[in-house]
């Protein structure tokens, strides 16, 4: 690492990356740069390219539209993660309002009648009332994922799994 001058003291130029780039890791990422199917991944690719290139983090942050913590939160991700650090992004948003334990009460209810969705819904409210609420296109999914399906012209929901053990 090369030392410099900075307005009379001495400083280590440090590699916010951890160190350069090897061969292999600048064609991956600009691989993704290039042809990964999330916007968003390919910018993060490209933010660690440029920062490798020794880019300052106010101008990449500019032509990428993000903020320079987002930069360096990327940078990050890079030296402790390398590529699954980049891929493995934020997970965040409001949590859910169909949990688990919802999803499940419904499933048992729908199994045992035959019910509309906005029932289904009724009878989960009535057994958890301080869950929150959802909507019935939610609910609707979460049962279709369990093997459960429901049409709108029945007015039911139709058992496709088996039920016998």
């Amino acid at each position: 690492m090369g030392m410099k001058m900075e307005k009379g003291r001495q400083q280590r130029k440090r590699h916010i990356l951890g160190g350069p780039l090897s061969d292999v890791e600048v064609e991956t990422l600009q691989e993704m740069a290039s042809h990964h199917r999330h916007a968003n991944f390919r910018r993060r690719a490209l933010g660690v390219l440029a920062l490798n290139d020794g880019r300052s983090g106010p101008a990449i942050s500019g032509v990428l539209r993000v903020s320079v913590p987002q930069l360096y939160n990327w940078a990050l991700a890079w030296r402790e993660r390398g590529l699954m650090g980049m891929l493995s992004g934020h997970v965040g948003g409001a949590p859910r309002k169909l949990t688990a334990p919802l999803l499940q009460t419904a499933v048992q209810v729908a199994c045992d009648e035959s019910l509309t969705l906005a029932k289904i819904a009724q009878r989960v409210k009535e057994q958890h009332p301080d869950a929150p609420s959802f909507s019935l296109s939610r609910l609707s999914v979460g049962l279709r994922s369990h093997g459960l399906s429901y049409k709108r012209n029945r007015l039911s929901l139709k058992k496709t799994r088996s039920t016998a053990l």
